[in-house]
């Protein structure tokens, strides 16, 4: 960091969809539980607390020194910034609310760390400077080594930057936002580290690391212990399987009756127009058996047939003498001299 900047942004917060964007009412709800949670081990406590102002954070040059502040759209959260900066650092932070110029005018939660030589102390307890240069992106090893302080890292992460679609909409989604491409790196090796399957991309001049596979989303949510968020996701994706599942199942009868009846009518246009032509009665007599059921009943299907002749018979065997018929039809009409375009 040099003296000559103005402002340093740990990490950029601007660029993501936040509470009061298009991945909204759920996002919000599963970050609002997340808030709830609260570490039990001081390690797991700072992966957070790091998390948090990674994904928040901006650093900022002045007379005295530097300030640190983290900006928030939701009050839960930055109360949780709170809680864990007492716990830890038995530090007070200052905390402000503006409100933003967005279309929609909402209410913006600022965290600010005003005295220099605590924030210092702050970021460099929580990997994020050392030795007086802010380690823009890093992740330090040493603070997610072990796995439940990956989650509460993550957890962090997600609560400053992350955003969830709403499992009713169609596709499912969860991603990270930020401007900084080495931090979106180390949090999608990060992810990956914890088998997630992140995949990066770029968003005009923001980076995106996300998941779109469902299982994977409802692993991570697990991992971060946002367990009312799964449940209602789960319980979502299972009505809306059995939803598809239904509309697989009419789809296909209705395609299946679509068959059947245009089966049907040619078969009864066949065997009306030999009647027509007169060969009804030289039909051998388990031909004309078939011929008349379909004439009595036009709507049934092949194995409605079956049940209805005398004796019974299968599916297969009314299917069979169906085929036997029409090959019967043409070669007679071949024999009589008939156009047989009717009989093809």
């Amino acid at each position: 960091m040099t003296s000559h900047l103005h402002a340093v942004r740990l990490l950029p917060a601007a660029g993501a969809k936040g509470e009061s964007g298009i991945m909204g009412g759920f996002s919000k709800r599963t970050k609002d539980e997340l808030a709830r949670v609260m570490p039990k081990h001081r390690c797991c406590r700072r992966a957070e607390l790091a998390g948090l102002l990674h994904g928040a954070g901006s650093l900022h040059l002045s007379q005295r020194g530097f300030a640190v502040t983290a900006a928030f759209e939701n009050a839960a959260v930055v109360r949780k910034a709170l809680k864990l900066l007492k716990a830890e650092f038995q530090y007070a932070p200052q905390i402000v609310a503006e409100q933003t110029r967005r279309l929609r005018q909402r209410r913006r939660y600022l965290l600010i760390l005003d005295n220099p030589g605590d924030a210092e102390g702050i970021l460099r307890e929580l990997g994020i400077m050392n030795r007086g240069f802010v380690l823009e992106g890093g992740i330090s090893p040493e603070l997610v080594k072990d796995e439940c302080c990956r989650a509460a890292f993550l957890r962090g992460v997600f609560l400053a930057r992350g955003s969830i679609t709403d499992p009713q909409k169609k596709s499912y989604h969860l991603e990270f936002v930020t401007e900084n491409e080495d931090f979106a790196s180390g949090l999608c090796y990060l992810m990956n580290l914890c088998k997630f399957k992140a995949r990066m991309g770029k968003r005009k001049t923001s980076f995106v690391v996300y998941l779109k596979d469902v299982e994977m989303i409802a692993r991570f949510l697990t991992f971060i212990s946002a367990h009312a968020a799964l449940l209602q996701l789960e319980e979502i994706r299972v009505l809306k399987g059995m939803r598809e599942e239904i509309n697989r199942l009419v789809n296909c009868d209705t395609a299946n009756l679509e068959k059947t009846v245009s089966a049907a009518m040619s078969q009864i246009d066949l065997i009306s127009k030999l009647i027509d032509s007169g060969g009804l009665e030289r039909l051998p007599e388990s031909l004309r058996e078939v011929a008349m059921l379909r004439l009595e009943h036009p709507e049934a299907s092949l194995k409605e047939l079956g049940e209805l002749a005398v004796p019974r018979m299968s599916k297969s065997a009314i299917n069979h003498r169906m085929r036997r018929l029409r090959e019967w039809v043409k070669k007679y009409a071949e024999e009589e001299g008939i156009i047989p375009d009717w009989a093809n």
